[in-house]
């Protein structure tokens, strides 16, 4: 069975994802762009293959077009934002992704930037290698008021991470899990005055069309001034020139931001001072890409079987 595998790097932190394929005989064909691959590359490469091992790259008509044997999509990762469904199931094309295996490393990468931006640890480091040694008056995380937006298994898991600091938590979900809130006496509310009395805002949603520019001008005047946002969910939630403007005007504090609109991220965020940026990093630990592809590879290997797909996000039954 013919395999392709577009994402990149792969297997790069542990052989095991591709001595998995070997053992399997899948013919495997790989990204030759040693890079994120275009949605146009991808159709160009994917030719025969039956299973797509994907990364973050969109699908698009002409990669299923170019692709007649394609019957699984195995997404390495969470975000399924770049799958369009219905084209899916127009050509009968099953998609599963690895929902568990990047929860713990994007859930510390949040608790990292709140850390970085309240004590300005990235700002001091940057004066101080021009030279500049100003001893930055940072703020505490501990018993802040912390609102997380999207309490799945990121925000779940970050409330957990954040317990320890004493932090009183203000969630806004629209399928509240009530019982878990009862443990971590969390208080769901609305986002509105999620974002009037946190302290710090983290985005924890996927990227979909009620969520796109979920996070605008208005939005980030109802927040306090001294306020911090971290988004580490995806790009297009918050919208980037808004958050450029609140910045700059002091509207808020601070910011980190991990994932954009458009990736690679050149704007003009880059510009300032008060925001920490990452290049969509937030599942790049060791532990969680080894896992993502095991996991994405291990779905492949039941679909060739012919067993039900662990973590199935669409069938053309």
């Amino acid at each position: 069975m013919r395999i392709f595998v577009s994402t990149h790097p792969f297997s790069q932190t542990s052989p095991i994802p591709r001595k998995l394929l070997q053992e399997n005989d899948f013919l495997v064909q790989t990204n030759p762009y040693s890079r994120k691959i275009s949605s146009d590359e991808l159709a160009e490469e994917i030719k025969d293959s039956e299973i797509l091992i994907a990364g973050t790259e969109k699908i698009t008509r002409k990669i299923l077009e170019n692709a007649p044997k394609l019957k699984l999509i195995s997404r390495v990762g969470i975000g399924l934002d770049g799958i369009d469904f219905d084209l899916c199931k127009e050509f009968g094309v099953k998609v599963a992704y690895t929902p568990d295996a990047p929860t713990i490393a994007v859930a510390e990468l949040c608790v990292a930037m709140m850390l970085d931006v309240a004590r300005k640890v990235t700002e001091t480091n940057n004066n101080l290698k021009k030279d500049v040694r100003h001893r930055h008056m940072g703020t505490l995380l501990y018993g802040k008021t912390v609102g997380i937006i999207g309490m799945g298994r990121i925000g779940k898991t970050l409330v957990h991470l954040l317990s320890s600091f004493n932090v009183n938590f203000k969630i806004h979900d629209i399928q509240p899990d009530v019982a878990f809130g009862r443990i971590y006496n969390v208080d769901f509310v609305s986002l509105e005055e999620l974002l009037e009395v946190s302290d710090i805002v983290s985005v924890n949603v996927p990227l979909k069309s009620d969520t796109f520019n979920m996070i605008t001008s208005k939005h980030l005047n109802m927040m306090k001034k001294e306020a911090l946002l971290v988004n580490t969910a995806r790009g297009g939630i918050v919208n980037e020139d808004d958050l450029y403007n609140a910045l700059d005007k002091g509207i808020i504090s601070g910011a980190g931001v991990d994932v954009f609109e458009e990736e690679p991220y050149c704007g003009q965020l880059t510009d300032l001072d008060n925001i920490i940026l990452t290049c969509h990093m937030g599942a790049s630990t060791i532990n969680s890409r080894t896992a993502m592809e095991v996991e994405a590879v291990e779905e492949a290997i039941r679909f060739r079987n012919g067993t039900s797909l662990k973590n199935e996000v669409y069938g053309n039954e």
